[in-house]
């Protein structure tokens, strides 16, 4: 195989909720050393980021419906766009990369010990692992989905998220569940990463803490686009093994990196007190998502095939590039600024939009399945085949009206117990007494940060 699912396949990632991870703190610094800016005991609440999910979890299921109902292909003129929705993937790795990094960038300029690593996995796996097993089980054991050739040893690919390593399972079980072996290979590096980068970090000024944060965000830039360029210059004879690699975690520490460097910025401007004036002005959020839009037409004119399936060429590293454009500046209303103000941040708080956007996982999970069953009973219920064959809205309604369903479902029942059972793992977080933090006025000129603190 020389394909690499980029449609059908290439799909969100699941939402992240803000880690409420402790930090273990360093020792003391001896008396006379610099004062340090302390790690923010209240840290900010970022409200705008479920309504931020739903947007990503609306392009993922739109890109599905579009090629199923025949609209991507039918008509180039909008196909151009519709295949291009796949680009809610990159805007679930940046909402990772930011809302998981961010606790580790903090300790890490502030002179702190990182946030608990176990504590970290534990919680992790709590959020992804028990609603994929359960989507995964029903779609392939009770629904009698494909999951590919090898038997028992398929089982164990795609339940221990290892699919993306296998081309034969690539295709088999949820599909589009191979951004979710990224993020499980992102979760097991983020915690190795930041140590690593924060290394010494008692020693160093908080320039140099900072400094060291951006030159690593940079490597990791430079090791995505030397990955991606080694990939596509070999992916042709050499095997189906190869064409995989485009979509490993290598492949997409751009886009991580992308969120890491808002968590970095983010964390430097609220341990200083103060953001500059222009993020506050209201035109910031319209400049944004106009920068944003700007992005996502340029992509969809690049000329990309609209296949579901096609061999990715070095033009697909321009596609990520203004994939992950697109993505910084949709984010940037919903990290600096304040945040109740704007219709942008209204429209992403309002309650059926941010609604969406909690259970925005069980939509991506479940999506893919709704639209293979409706593709297999159509004819028996219509008198007609489906695929290729129906309207683009009447489909999208249908299927996002049970995938809402199920997704509400699997929240209430599956992921949300799974979250509370992290009591259950209280020996993964408990640290030592802090010490007491010590006041860092803000830097002169600066405005000061709108209060959104709150607890996550």
């Amino acid at each position: 195989m020389t394909e690499v699912a980029t449609d059908r396949g290439a799909r969100g990632a699941p939402a992240e909720e803000v880690p409420s991870v402790p930090a273990r703190p360093l020792p003391a610094e001896p008396s006379g050393s610099a004062p340090e800016p302390p790690t923010p005991r209240r840290p900010p609440r970022f409200p705008c980021f479920d309504g931020l999910r739903a947007i990503a979890a609306g392009t993922v299921l739109g890109v599905h419906v579009a090629f199923v109902s025949g609209l991507t292909l039918r008509d180039p003129g909008v196909g151009i766009y519709t295949a291009r929705l796949e680009i809610g993937v990159a805007v679930f790795f940046l909402i990772s990369g930011f809302l998981l990094y961010r606790p580790f960038v903090v300790a890490h300029l502030a002179g702190e010990r990182d946030p608990l690593t176990g504590s970290f996995w534990v919680r992790r796996l709590l959020r992804i692992v028990p609603a994929y097993w359960v989507a995964l089980f029903v779609t392939t054991t009770v629904l009698h989905e494909p999951m590919g050739s090898g038997g028992w040893r398929a089982y164990l690919i795609h339940y221990g998220f290892a699919q993306i390593y296998f081309p034969s399972q690539i295709e088999g079980g949820i599909t589009q569940a191979w951004t979710l072996c990224v993020e499980m290979s992102f979760y097991l590096a983020l915690p190795l990463y930041a140590a690593l980068v924060g290394r010494g970090r008692e020693r160093q000024s908080p320039r140099r803490r900072l400094r060291r944060a951006i030159v690593g965000l940079g490597a990791m830039v430079a090791v995505s686009l030397v990955w991606r360029f080694a990939v596509l210059s070999f992916q042709h004879g050499h095997g189906p093994l190869v064409a995989t690699m485009t979509v490993w975690l290598p492949a997409e520490l751009d886009l991580f990196a992308l969120g890491m460097g808002l968590a970095v910025v983010s964390a430097w401007l609220h341990q200083h007190g103060a953001e500059p004036a222009w993020m506050s002005g209201r035109w910031f959020p319209w400049a944004s998502w106009l920068l944003a839009a700007a992005a996502f037409v340029g992509v969809s004119h690049l000329g990309i095939s609209r296949q579901a399936l096609y061999t990715k060429t070095y033009l697909d590293i321009a596609r990520q590039t203004l994939y992950g454009v697109f993505s910084l500046f949709l984010l940037l209303p919903a990290v600096f600024g304040p945040q109740r103000v704007g219709l942008v941040r209204r429209v992403l708080q309002w309650w059926p939009v941010a609604s969406l956007g909690v259970v925005s996982y069980g939509v991506y999970l479940w999506h893919q399945t709704l639209i293979d069953q409706l593709v297999r009973h159509y004819p028996e219920w219509f008198g007609h085949r489906l695929f290729f064959n129906v309207g683009f809205w009447g489909m999208f309604g249908e299927i996002a009206g049970a995938a809402l369903a199920v997704a509400t479902l699997s929240y209430f029942v599956v992921e949300k117990p799974a979250l509370r059972a992290k009591r259950f793992f209280a020996w993964f977080g408990s640290p030592r007494p802090s010490p007491r933090p010590r006041p860092a006025p803000p830097s002169e000129g600066a405005r000061p940060l709108p209060d959104i603190a709150a607890s996550p």
